[in-house]
């Protein structure tokens, strides 16, 4: 059995996997595992390998396509072998989302659309009710400054900004306070809110509304890759058996990534 050397330490096949464990690495490696079975229905085309390492999608499929690759490869000092094994590798991973999880990227975007939209706004926070009312109708009536106010009052670390807090998520709200900015009017002024053990006075200064960007998409379609994949990870870990130390047999030597993809 061979021994993995790293740094000054030595490891043997019963330490690497203490080391997984007690490094939360396990996981990590059966989601890679797991992958790499997913992967093997994920072909690539000439066509959008050339085009992923070029950038374009406007660009054809060198006649010398291995010259091409050998050339690619030499540039930036990256062995074939890395190349086939990683960088290939992610091409697949990108695919797959692309093929698996796309059309659920506007249903999920709409479910979340609360850890997107972004809020700014002013805050006083007290433990009195009664003074929470009484700065409430000085802000309201008699148009009192609210920076000023929340310097002199404010319990929170808003008061070092003159109760400025953002752009924050608007998830990140009491739901409460969250309501009344998605009907409110910039520059509103509500309270006091009950939120927790305090009394909130707040005004509404800018809600910027999410939009699918390609951001947000890319964020989106991570999200719903990481979840299926720690779905499968668990499911995996949850059988008996599944993950165990055995006696070496001798393996098949693995098929290339270019060869299985026919590139």
């Amino acid at each position: 059995m061979g021994i993995l050397k790293v740094g000054d330490r030595l490891f043997n096949g019963d330490q690497i996997i203490s080391a997984l464990v007690q490094y939360k690495l396990l996981e990590t490696l059966v989601g890679h595992v797991l992958l790499d079975k997913v992967l093997e229905e994920v072909p690539l085309t000439q066509q959008e390998v050339v085009q992923s390492l070029l950038g374009s999608p406007n660009v054809e499929v060198p006649e010398d396509f291995q010259g091409f690759l050998a050339e690619w490869c030499q540039q930036r000092n990256v062995t074939r072998e890395y190349f086939n094994n990683v960088l290939l590798r992610e091409l697949r991973i990108g695919k797959f989302k692309e093929n698996f999880f796309a059309h659920q990227i506007e249903s999920e975007f709409l479910h979340n659309k609360l850890n997107f939209d972004q809020v700014e706004y002013s805050l006083i926070q007290f433990t009195d009710l009664l003074l929470a009312q009484e700065v409430y109708f000085q802000l309201r009536d008699d148009d009192a400054d609210f920076g000023q106010l929340a310097q002199q009052y404010s319990l929170g670390s808003e008061r070092l900004s003159g109760g400025w807090v953002g752009p924050v998520p608007m998830s990140t709200l009491p739901p409460d306070v969250a309501m009344l900015f998605r009907s409110g009017e910039r520059g509103a002024i509500y309270g006091p809110v009950p939120v927790g053990d305090r009394f909130w006075i707040v005004r509404l200064e800018h809600l910027a509304t999410a939009r699918l960007t390609e951001a947000t998409r890319e964020t989106l379609m991570n999200r719903l890759y990481t979840q299926w994949l720690n779905v499968q990870v668990q499911a995996l870990i949850s059988q008996p058996g599944a993950i165990a130390m055995q006696a070496d047999t001798p393996q098949e030597s693995p098929v290339s990534s270019l060869e299985m993809s026919n590139l």
